[in-house]
């Protein structure tokens, strides 16, 4: 069910899944409700809950809380974050996600940033997690000038991004740095290297 209501977007689903004895899977109730608001003239903040009545890990339910925020302004610079926690019986401390990002994607110029963190208690068990126990730096340069009077070229690219894993206790994971140069011609045709 979703409706809207003024300046409110409101979206609720419930789930029945029943007992499958021959699986060994007992009846779970899955419910999710999400509130958003409009604000500005291109931004929006929201809330959200979902719920399972049976864990798959302990012998309770599990529920999720968030809220995020998402800014744009000036059509070129939006501005994103979230946080959230998870309560799972037998699993308490360290159940949070966050995550905040700014990005400016200007036709000349351009820059990604974001910081990223799953706790490693979090559990959204009515959503999906790729990756446990991390945190996340990244961040991203772009410089993309277009010739004044080129009959060929249509822009210049060059890129620099890194990008750093650790777990929550500061152990690297994984750590990539990423580099690109290349040319858009008037036809369509690019051509792109990358390190």
């Amino acid at each position: 069910v979703t409706g809207r209501t003024g300046a409110y977007t409101i979206g609720a689903l419930d789930i029945q899944q029943r007992e499958a004895p021959a699986f060994g899977l007992p009846a779970t109730d899955f419910s999710v409700v999400r509130v958003k608001r409009d604000i500005l003239k291109q931004s929006s903040i929201g809330l959200l809950f979902t719920n399972r009545s049976r864990a798959l890990y302990s012998p309770g339910g599990n529920q999720t809380i968030g809220a995020d925020a998402a800014f744009t302004f000036f059509r070129n610079l939006t501005l994103n974050g979230y946080y959230a926690e998870t309560r799972t019986d037998g699993r308490r401390g360290d159940d949070a996600s966050y995550r905040a990002q700014g990005q400016y994607m200007g036709d000349r110029y351009g820059f990604e940033a974001e910081h990223l963190v799953v706790e490693k208690n979090f559990n959204p068990e009515s959503g999906f997690l790729r990756r446990e126990d991390f945190r996340r730096n990244f961040g991203k340069l772009r410089f993309s000038p277009r010739p004044a009077t080129s009959k060929t070229v249509r822009k210049y690219q060059s890129e620099l991004s890194f990008d750093h894993f650790t777990d929550t206790a500061g152990h690297l994971e994984t750590q990539q740095l990423q580099a690109m140069t290349g040319i858009d011609l008037q036809s369509g045709d690019e051509v792109r290297v990358e390190f």
